[in-house]
């Protein structure tokens, strides 16, 4: 968390409130380093138009009018958020991007798992080069999703979780999409067929595309709200994930770690060695 929905959200909603503003001053915590270092950071960003905001994998890039990017990576507890006024009760705040309209954009990390960053284009262009095709793209096809599976060896839980192999998926959406597709998560990668996959992709991105017309999934623990604060919905519609019963067949839904990943699915409605 926060997966490909959460920072779509969130890239979405800072491109139309952050394009065309300058970033006047920059604040980063005396606890916490910037990439490459608080100093270039800060020299780097400050005084830089914002041309855009988007996302990669799970990555959010701020592009500057210079070329270079500011990368958010927010791993398990990171927030952006954006102030009008104070900044309110927000604990842990790294980093503040103070812009010439006054608002402030501050990215904050209890745990100190995220990243704060500044690229230079080639940079950005390795960044991107390490993922693996992004599962909303039109261009990414069933054949390429099964052809890229079988380059690993391990089950196809852990190969939707692998960023080189699809970007973007986390642990509640492979959940979810798993169970759409009716494909049991041990199933090994070797003997996922086209037709499988051909279910798999159509069930990733009908669950990717519901979670971010609903702005994500917000947990039990409030982390993850958009920049305004707004928490998402998505696990009010959660398909499996979280899940006792399935909600298919009523069937008692198990729960296993894969790869220390909590993992639900129906044995009945995804059985294994019967893909």
């Amino acid at each position: 968390m926060p997966e490909l929905p959460e920072t779509q959200t969130i890239a979405a909603l800072l491109n139309k409130n952050l394009k065309g503003r300058k970033i006047v001053t920059v604040q980063v915590s005396k606890d916490y380093r910037a990439l490459p270092s608080t100093e270039i950071f800060i020299k780097a960003v400050t005084g830089k138009e914002i041309k855009s905001v988007r996302r990669v994998a799970k990555n959010i890039l701020i592009e500057l009018e210079n070329g270079n990017h500011i990368l958010f990576h927010l791993a398990m507890t990171g927030r952006l958020l954006l102030w009008n006024d104070k900044i309110g009760n927000e604990r842990w705040v790294k980093v503040i991007l103070h812009l010439d309209n006054g608002v402030k954009l501050t990215f904050s990390d209890m745990r100190v798992f995220g990243k704060a960053a500044v690229l230079s284009p080639k940079q950005t262009q390795e960044l991107e080069a390490r993922y693996g095709p992004e599962p909303l793209d039109k261009k990414t096809t069933h054949q390429q999703l099964v052809d890229r599976l079988k380059t690993k060896r391990t089950n196809i839980k852990n190969a939707l979780l692998d960023q080189e192999i699809i970007s973007g998926i986390g642990n509640i959406y492979a959940t979810d999409a798993l169970f759409l597709a009716k494909i049991n998560p041990f199933t090994k990668t070797s003997e996922i067929t086209l037709e499988n996959a051909n279910r798999l992709l159509d069930s990733i991105r009908s669950v990717l595309k519901e979670s971010i017309k609903l702005g994500g999934s917000t947990l039990n623990d409030k982390m993850y709200v958009d920049p305004f604060g707004k928490e998402g919905k998505y696990q009010e519609h959660f398909k499996i994930y979280s899940k006792e019963k399935c909600p298919v067949c009523g069937s008692k839904v198990s729960f296993i770690k894969i790869s220390g990943r909590g993992t639900y699915f129906c044995p009945s409605c995804q059985p294994l060695n019967k893909q």
